[in-house]
């Protein structure tokens, strides 16, 4: 399998590439590749960077690590992180949509963990929340006026300005009548579409169709985003980055003795 080109290098961000094809082979061919399925969050940032360049959403949508979920008579619930990130799962909801169907799991023990998440967050900052319980079942609208938590949750530091650019968000969940034909929960993933259609984020679409997928490079974005660890540190945690910052102290003296020479 070939490695994918790199479409774009977005300051902040890193080199980002894409996949067109159904969304388990973009799966393997983002991860042949050594990068990583774009977050919500990264894909508005990458927009806004690459304003008349790349064109990055300007005209077509794109598959993000998003997903929404549905129980019959629940409202929908939605994870920046789906478990349609997941090959198996990933490969299974190809499959349905190929025959027609959407994916649901036998049980909606999936869709009660996520309520509990969800119930868990809640007393969070809107932009530290990653599961959150969607208003409606049927199409809603997200903006500085209605809303607005949830286009917080989902796109973090990132919804402000994306709201500048774009305007009010609509989402459009699965038809509340396929939701209640079946007794599991339903997984779909994100579709995040472009600037031109207003960026809706479509919950209802099929992934065995060649739909676009980006990802951001491994380490890529390292330079400008440096990686804090979280507490409690193992010890193995702080000897690596101990190690890591004195690499780093011997080459900024090694880079300040040869700027002081050019001085002479």
């Amino acid at each position: 399998m070939e490695k994918l080109s790199i479409i774009a290098n977005v300051e902040g961000l890193g080199r980002i590439v894409e996949a067109n094809t159904d969304f388990y082979t973009e799966l393997q061919q983002l991860k042949n590749s050594g990068a990583v399925l774009i977050t919500p969050r990264n894909e508005a940032y990458a927009r806004l960077h690459t304003q008349g360049k790349e064109k990055i959403g300007k005209s077509y949508g794109i598959r993000t690590t998003g997903g929404f979920e549905y129980a019959k008579e629940k409202l929908p619930i939605f994870r920046v992180k789906s478990r349609l990130t997941n090959p198996k799962l990933a490969k299974l909801a190809v499959e349905a949509n190929r025959a027609g169907n959407y994916f649901h799991t036998d049980s909606t023990r999936e869709y009660e963990n996520s309520l509990k998440q969800a119930e868990r967050d809640k007393n969070k900052e809107p932009e530290k929340r990653n599961v959150i319980i969607l208003p409606s079942r049927i199409k809603f609208t997200m903006s500085d006026k209605q809303n607005w938590e949830i286009c917080q949750a989902i796109l973090k530091d990132q919804a402000k300005p994306y709201f500048e650019l774009n305007g009010p968000i609509d989402v459009y969940p699965v038809d509340e009548k396929m939701v209640n034909a079946q007794d599991g929960t339903i997984l779909t993933a994100l579709w995040f579409r472009d600037l031109v259609n207003r960026s809706d984020f479509g919950g209802n679409g099929d992934l065995d169709y060649d739909g676009r997928a980006r990802g951001v490079l491994r380490g890529s974005g390292e330079a400008t985003s440096p990686k804090i660890l979280s507490l409690p540190y193992t010890q193995r945690q702080i000897t690596t980055e101990l190690n890591r910052f004195s690499r780093l102290e011997s080459e900024i003296k090694k880079s300040i003795q040869f700027l002081e020479s050019l001085k002479q």
